[in-house]
């Protein structure tokens, strides 16, 4: 299991997520609760993606991650939250970075 670390932004309609250590992966949500269930899903189907590719899938960036966003983190807009993954459906076929 790897945990990802995510970034929630509140927006004029609902919020939307990023996970600093996943380039290029992001999600969507009317409330706090159905973003992080998007970018679980947005997350497992860009693994997914990523391993038909033949690319390695990230490590989550464990507490280094959390250090650089809170540096950047903008309290009165943003969140943290943390998605666990089981990447082992991954590394079955290709090995982790």
């Amino acid at each position: 299991m790897e945990t990802y670390l995510i970034v929630i932004g509140k927006t004029a309609t609902g919020y939307s997520a990023h996970c600093p250590d996943v380039s290029g992966c992001s999600a969507v949500g009317e409330t706090v609760e159905a973003t992080v269930t998007d970018m679980r899903e947005a997350l497992e189907f860009h693994f997914e993606g990523m391993t038909e590719d033949g690319d390695r899938i990230p490590r989550a960036g464990g507490v280094s991650s959390y250090a650089e966003a809170m540096t950047d983190l903008e309290p009165d807009r943003e969140l943290l939250a943390h998605i666990r993954i089981d990447t082992s459906r991954f590394a079955t076929r290709l090995n982790l970075a």
